[in-house]
């Protein structure tokens, strides 16, 4: 079974890479797999119990843009939670 090749994102990432230009070389080497969409999550998540300053606004849209983007082209990643289904 031949894999599809993996293409980069869309989302315009000018401005973040250049503010933050040691994001750019981990999206794009782990972009389209399961560990690409954990990074990109973890990004704009609080992890460290509110001691993470958190990115600008518009970084941090750029950065949800990409994690959706993300999911549309690979949801095979988006974490699937059915617990909400199975409760009664």
């Amino acid at each position: 079974m031949q894999s599809t090749p993996r293409s980069g994102p869309k989302v315009d990432t000018t401005a973040l890479f250049e503010r933050f230009p040691h994001l750019a070389p981990r999206i794009s080497a782990m972009w389209g797999t399961r560990d690409g969409r954990k990074y990109l999550s973890g990004l704009i998540m609080d992890t460290r119990d509110g001691q993470r300053q958190g990115f600008p606004p518009e970084h941090a849209k750029t950065i949800v843009r990409l994690l959706l983007e993300h999911d549309i082209a690979y949801p095979e990643f988006e974490p699937v939670d059915d617990r909400v289904w199975n409760e009664r």
